[in-house]
């Protein structure tokens, strides 16, 4: 199902957007690897842009799995290289997608296995709680970590951290494109509800 996902539309108005049946949406702190996990899950090079730089999405890239079926890739927050008002129109986009929309949605927190969690990933976390939109984790970059940590160790760890079910928490490589299967059945189950 995910092979034959497509690029549907960038925007800086959410409101443009028609209603969908169910979304996908990734979220993250600048260079996480949001757009790389786009391409791994849906088997795909080219499919999402991506570049070294942080901040490189600037707006909300919606990419389409099946009808109204989607996935989103939300800018990042944190250290982007932009100014203050740039930022403010990425913050009002991650509100209004997260929280405006009345679809059916779930956000998957990319986070950096290297570098772990940070306090943005934690607020997140408890804007998402706050607003009951169920969320879980994606822990990128693991090939980095692999002489370190174990995946028990890095789930168990996580799961403490942000106070949720260890089966909540996926740890991939999408440099590597490892460990996606879990990934890849999670996302395609939910979005065939």
């Amino acid at each position: 199902m995910l092979d034959k996902t497509v690029f549907f539309r960038a925007t800086l108005n959410v409101k443009s957007l028609p209603k969908s049946i169910a979304e996908v949406i990734l979220s993250g702190r600048s260079n996480v690897g949001k757009s790389s996990i786009v391409n791994a899950l849906c088997s795909q090079k080219n499919l999402a842009r991506i570049s070294k730089m942080p901040g490189r999405t600037r707006s909300l890239n919606v990419y389409s799995v099946a009808m109204r079926r989607w996935i989103i890739d939300l800018p990042g927050y944190g250290f982007a290289r932009a100014d203050f008002k740039e930022k403010e129109i990425w913050r009002k986009i991650i509100e209004e997608c997260i929280i405006l929309r009345k679809n059916k949605k779930t956000v998957y927190i990319v986070i950096d296995a290297f570098l772990g969690p940070r306090e943005l990933d934690f607020d997140m976390s408890c804007w998402l709680k706050k607003y009951n939109i169920p969320f879980k984790i994606i822990m990128n970059k693991y090939d980095k970590l692999l002489n370190i940590l174990n995946e028990e160790e890095v789930k168990t760890k996580i799961a403490l951290f942000f106070e949720i079910d260890k089966s909540y928490i996926f740890v991939v490589s999408a440099k590597r494109r490892r460990g996606f299967s879990e990934l890849r059945n999670d996302i395609v189950s939910f979005l065939n509800c």
